[in-house]
């Protein structure tokens, strides 16, 4: 690993801490200012439901003032805001508590998803195309190890120095990780922010082709998987199998470890199945992990079967996540070939973010749903199918041989509109310099659309006594 993607490795992970530090320590200051459990719900879902609210803007907001300085900023701010929540316990009242949270998470949440955004974005351009699913899979540990060790930072520092002190020492962390970034932005990777005139990012625009859709799907029912049994599990176990709620707690860890393991043979699975089809194999393995974790017959009713269920269901992220983000960056570049790699990437880790986000909130408010309306069997049975029916969709459209075509055949037309503005817009360039470029463009559309290799050529000439810069790019062989 470079050093640029150890710091967007701790980076992350700290962002995950950030995230979940709050778990142990909210509960001890909302009671002593009299706020209720779902107020306290409330405020806490809050500040997923902020980072999905700024996942759309995220490329238009790196466009406006560039990917390394909205990174530092929002890194700062993220730590400042953790801090902050040291000090929650000096509030003098339970409407100073509620309004200020609410203000302070909604913050956090924003900023935390600008940072996860692009760390991801950044990740995926600094890395060769043999080391981007490890890349990747390392920023999801990081995420996953920030996650769970939050709780466990939180009640050390407690211990120590009571409630403010975790908050100061995770924000100082932040601040140091503020301070690394510099490594990133003098490094050679590629994400020196450029002044020439890029091409208007249309997120929406983006969005609106199957392939993308389909994946952030699956991206979206992986998260729902993951989350729909919290509101029910830990009663589950406590009322059927005499479990304490310590013990229950250990259960939800179970999902999280066996997705770090199978994050490390993700290699070997996408060689096996290919980056298209491995999200298959994911969405089986939440269909099947429903089915045990309110176990149904045949299957026997007892822990270890549930704990198959958790392991299933936890294991599926590694064959989902990862390679549905880069099925959707490589299908941004096969729409618009145009697009140039760090952009592609944005959008990308945008969409990543968002359908995250989506399952963060969906989740736990579907499953308490369907188990308070038809009992917990009953939703995990659901849920299968629901799965299971995804999964056929998912398979059928990966497999249709047409979409391919009209994908070259529209981007054709769209880059024959752009050679023909490029050819108008360098009328001082010599004739060989406007063949070159033509060639450029057109080379877009022969190969395999599945590896891009982008190159860039610049051709700097005189118009007007201005220097001016035409960006010949997205050479593909």
């Amino acid at each position: 690993m470079r050093k640029s993607q150890y710091v967007l490795f701790f980076m992350n992970m700290f962002s995950g801490m950030a995230y979940s530090i709050i778990a142990p320590l909210f509960p001890i200051t909302a009671d002593r200012h009299g706020v209720s459990e779902e107020i306290l719900g409330y405020i806490i879902s809050i500040c997923a439901f902020s980072s999905f609210c700024i996942s759309p803007l995220v490329p238009q907001i790196i466009k406006k003032f560039g990917r390394i300085r909205v990174l530092y900023i929002s890194t700062f701010i993220e730590a400042t805001c953790v801090i902050l929540y040291g000090f929650f316990n000096f509030l003098p009242s339970y409407n100073s508590f509620v309004i200020i949270s609410f203000i302070i998470r909604t913050i956090h949440g924003l900023f935390c998803g600008i940072v996860s955004i692009i760390a991801y974005s950044l990740i995926s351009s600094i890395s060769t195309e043999d080391e981007i699913q490890i890349a990747l899979g390392n920023m999801e540990i990081a995420w996953c190890i920030g996650l769970s060790a939050g709780p466990l930072f939180a009640s050390i520092f407690y211990e120590i120095g009571g409630f403010t002190l975790p908050f100061i020492a995770l924000g100082s962390l932040l601040y140091i990780s503020v301070y690394l970034t510099k490594i990133i932005s003098t490094e050679k990777v590629n994400v020196e922010e450029e002044n020439e005139e890029k091409e208007e990012i249309s997120f929406f625009k983006s969005v609106f082709h199957l392939n993308i859709i389909i994946n952030i799907g699956v991206v979206t029912l992986c998260i729902i998987s993951t989350t729909y049994y919290f509101p029910c599990l830990t009663n589950h176990l406590t009322q059927n199998y005499n479990l304490s709620i310590s013990a229950s707690s250990l259960f939800f860890i179970v999902g999280m470890v066996f997705y770090m393991i199978f994050l490390r043979f993700l290699n070997a699975i996408t060689d096996k199945f290919g980056m298209e089809k491995t999200p298959c194999l994911g969405l089986l393995m939440i269909t099947i992990g429903c089915l045990f974790v309110y176990p149904v017959a045949p299957i026997p009713q007892n822990i270890i079967s549930i704990l198959i269920g958790l392991c299933l269901i936890g294991g599926s992220g590694a064959p989902i996540n990862v390679p549905a983000l880069i099925n959707m960056s490589n299908y941004l570049k096969i729409y618009d070939p145009l697009l140039d790699e760090l952009t592609a990437n944005d959008i990308a880790s945008t969409l990543y973010s968002l359908a995250n986000n989506i399952g963060d909130f969906v989740g736990p408010t579907l499953g308490g749903f369907l188990s308070s309306k038809f009992g917990f069997k009953s939703c995990c049975v659901i849920l299968s199918f629901i799965f299971f029916f995804y999964l056929i969709i998912y398979y059928m459209i990966i497999r249709s041989s047409g979409l391919k075509e009209d994908i070259k055949e529209d981007n054709s037309n769209k880059a024959k509109d752009e050679i023909n503005k490029t050819i108008s817009s360098i009328d001082n360039q010599s004739i060989f310099e406007k063949s070159f470029s033509v060639f450029g463009k057109l080379s877009n559309f022969s190969g395999n659309h599945s590896f891009l290799i982008r190159r860039k050529f610049s051709f700097v000439h005189k118009k007007n006594n201005k220097l001016n810069k035409t960006l010949i790019s997205n050479l593909t062989y």
